[in-house]
């Protein structure tokens, strides 16, 4: 059956195979919270750590460079209010647009 060309990559985009491979052991057994103090907490703080190192190095930046958020809209306004506050006082407005 051939199946139509999917082009929704803004909603979803399939996971590369050595991706779900990496976060298996997270999906099943290592699912502690990173900021919590206790084993499975360390271990996914570990996990997160080894994470924004690979991240890093991969695009030449210092770890404590890599934040990774929890949605897009997480993500925009970090971005957005950085660009605020680094232009306070320099620039009184900023434009953004849906797209």
């Amino acid at each position: 059956m051939d199946l139509p060309v999917y082009l929704d990559y803004n909603a979803t985009t399939p996971v590369a195979p050595e991706v779900a491979d990496a976060i298996e052991p997270f999906l099943r057994t290592g699912f502690g919270n990173p900021s919590s103090d206790h084993l499975y907490g360390r271990q996914a703080r570990q996990a997160v750590d080894r994470a924004r190192a690979q991240v890093a190095a991969l695009i030449g930046a210092d770890p404590a460079e890599i934040v990774f958020t929890g949605c897009a809209t997480e993500a925009n306004n970090l971005a957005i209010f950085g660009v605020a506050r680094a232009l306070r006082g320099v620039r009184r407005h900023i434009v953004t647009s849906a797209i």
